[in-house]
């Protein structure tokens, strides 16, 4: 019989502490699989945040100038800008791409003033577009002087739908004057993160009137397949250069702030977490290899009798270690979907009957890093069977016989 097989056999026939192992393993990496899990929602959280919650779109995209450009040389001009719209328009993959324009200046309603930070956007945007309909803050396209306020910059002005606000535009190259405006909308910010944008939005002619220019300062794309971002990213530059149109692509990544923190601690949890696990592995397996060998002293020195060599002994160790391993991961694999799937059917079950506004928080699986967690745990599991595998076949076959 091969060291295959009976390293098998012996982990079926099984003692209780191979079992035992077996099962630690399993609980071990069911844990990594449910909090690789936690992550990858915490992540398509934050990516929702900030690609719509602070409509920075997948990617943003900016004339590219020389350092030192005067502020109207770092817009796109009006044949530009069309010229952009059209290619993304016609760009497979692109859900969405819409103008924007930021502003700045002082709000005022004759009572309270504050200072503020707007975007123009789209008055009216593809209502057939999933992503235009999930966008925070709605305006109104038959007013053009409707703008949409956040709660919380509603409650610093004392605005409500229907108040009446002036805006003030701050431009260091153009002289600009005051405009009325009507809050059309009051958004909520509830969820989103402390230090994410909540700007004051309004029409994107009304934010260049503001701004003093006819010009255009970025598109925001949102795409239809979020997981080609970076295909997409630079298929959309090297179309646009060879347009004869310079630009500096950005995704939202890049231009989140409350994006870098968070992910660098949930990178760090996980990694220590992961660590925790594959030492646990590590220990079981080397642990349960070891007494299984002291114990299988004879059984050894009568196979090394029978003709079995000292390498196939070694084989036959590593091998029940790498079983071990495997037989974890597949019931951990398993459990965690029996568990996934359990808690989100009563979470969606919960929300349901209860009529609860907000979603439900789901348990999810990310299948990349389960699958990089597979594979260290195998290569773990191998790496810990090598010692206790090799002080097995090295032992005399006389005194294994006489134990």
């Amino acid at each position: 019989m091969s060291p295959q097989r009976l390293a098998l056999r012996t982990l079926l026939l099984g003692s209780s502490r191979s079992v035992l192992a077996i099962v630690l393993i399993a609980a071990s990496l069911c844990v990594l699989d449910l909090y690789a899990g936690h992550v990858a929602s915490v992540r398509a959280r934050l990516e929702y945040q900030a690609v719509i919650g602070e409509r920075l779109g997948h990617l943003a995209i900016l004339r590219a100038t020389p350092p030192g450009a005067q502020a109207g040389e770092r817009m796109f001009d009006a044949d530009q800008a069309g010229r952009v719209q059209r290619l993304l328009s016609a760009t497979a993959g692109v859900a969405l791409a819409v103008p924007q324009m930021s502003v700045s200046g002082m709000a005022s309603t004759g009572q309270r003033s504050a200072l503020f930070h707007g975007e123009g956007v789209s008055a009216a945007p593809d209502s057939t577009a999933v992503a235009a309909k999930q966008l925070p803050g709605k305006l109104h396209p038959g007013i053009r002087n409707g703008i949409a306020v956040s709660s919380g910059q509603a409650r610093s002005l004392g605005l409500r739908n229907g108040s009446s606000v002036t805006l003030s535009g701050a431009s260091l190259d153009n002289a600009t004057l005051p405009l009325d405006a009507e809050v059309v909308d009051v958004y909520s910010t509830a969820g989103q993160p402390e230090g994410a944008r909540k700007p004051l939005l309004m029409p994107f002619e009304m934010a260049q009137s503001l701004q003093g220019t006819e010009r255009t300062e970025r598109f925001v794309v949102y795409l239809s397949e979020p997981h080609k971002l970076d295909e997409l990213r630079t298929h959309i530059a090297t179309s646009l250069r060879a347009a004869g149109i310079p630009v500096h692509i950005k995704t939202w990544q890049e231009q989140s702030e409350v994006h870098a923190r968070p992910q660098g601690f949930s990178d760090l949890a996980f990694d220590s977490v992961a660590g925790m696990v594959f030492a646990v592995i590590a220990a079981t397996i080397a642990a349960t290899i070891s007494m299984n060998a002291l114990e299988r002293r004879r059984e050894i020195g009568v196979l090394r009798a029978l003709g079995m060599r000292s390498s196939s002994v070694f084989l036959m160790f590593v091998m029940e270690g790498v079983w071990m391993a495997l037989i974890g991961v597949a019931a951990s694999l398993l459990t965690s979907a029996v568990i996934a799937w359990i808690v989100n059917r009563a979470a969606l079950s919960y929300t349901a009957s209860h009529a609860v506004s907000n979603a439900p928080m789901l348990v999810e699986l990310d299948f990349n890093r389960i699958s990089m967690a597979v594979v260290a745990a195998m290569a773990v599991a191998l790496l810990a069977a090598l010692v206790p595998a090799f002080k097995a076949a090295r032992g005399a076959i006389a005194p294994a016989l006489a134990s």
